[in-house]
């Protein structure tokens, strides 16, 4: 009996002991997990460099001009951004071409869905007809995207011509899944995906980029253009991907 009381008397104290160590590991481990306050900072960094993405840009080809444009409601709630989105036209003063520049950063990367191009031009009406992967090379930055062409919508309409990137951020010190995607540059969607459904990227978000042309441009104009405009800002690239004193700056 006394026996059998000794190894009751250890089982009442065995189990307590138990979930007192798994709860201890439960917050051990739960303390290596990103917070949405961990994010803000870098989250904050990319609202400020997206609103100082400057309005005049000069360059060897010209001066470009921009003008803003209103983001239709629908889409910002699609998109649920991180600040103010940069929708722009710029026109270039010795060519009078004018492209469009869009710049979101999302809070969380899989709110990009929605406005993949192949998601979001067709929703509107548009049918793809072409794409193709493409390398764009800054200065400092080698801009990895892609190229889609959209049908005309009417007669009246000639299509457009989208250049697309997706830019994906550095998480610090911490262990995340697809380490390939820290800070880096991504042509399409599948990355965001990805990096959507870590947990530990998720609170840092991800940005895109668009360029949109008409058909007319040449590949080569288009090309310049995006160049023209990108190449004087890598530094918000850098900030995007959360490394903002990446080219020595």
């Amino acid at each position: 009996m006394k026996a059998r009381a000794r190894k009751l008397s250890r089982g009442v104290w065995l189990w307590p002991t138990i979930s007192i160590l798994m709860l201890a590991g439960m917050v051990s481990e739960a303390r290596t997990h990103v917070q949405p306050t961990e994010a803000e900072p870098h989250l904050r960094r990319c609202r400020q460099a997206i609103a100082a993405f400057p309005m005049t840009i000069q360059t060897p080809s010209g001066t470009w001009t921009g003008m803003d444009k209103p983001v239709p409601e629908p889409a910002i709630k699609l998109l649920r951004p991180n600040g103010e989105p940069l929708s722009r036209d710029y026109v270039n003063d010795e060519t009078r071409q004018t492209v469009s520049l869009l710049i979101v950063n999302c809070k969380d990367a899989r709110y990009l869905e929605g406005h993949y191009p192949k998601n979001c031009y067709p929703a509107q009406g548009e049918r793809e007809i072409e794409e193709e992967p493409r390398t764009w090379q800054l200065p400092h930055i080698e801009l990895r995207g892609m190229e889609y062409h959209f049908a005309p919508k009417s007669p009246t309409d000639q299509g457009q011509v989208v250049y697309s990137f997706f830019v994906m951020p550095l998480v610090p010190d911490r262990t995340v899944s697809h380490k390939e995607l820290d800070g880096v540059i991504c042509p399409d969607i599948d990355s965001v995906r990805k990096s959507g459904e870590d947990y530990q990227r998720r609170y840092y978000g991800a940005a895109e980029f668009q360029l949109v042309t008409g058909p007319l441009m040449s590949s080569q104009e288009r090309d310049r253009a995006l160049i023209d405009l990108l190449s004087p800002n890598e530094k918000l690239l850098w900030t995007l991907e959360n490394r903002p004193n990446a080219g020595g700056t």
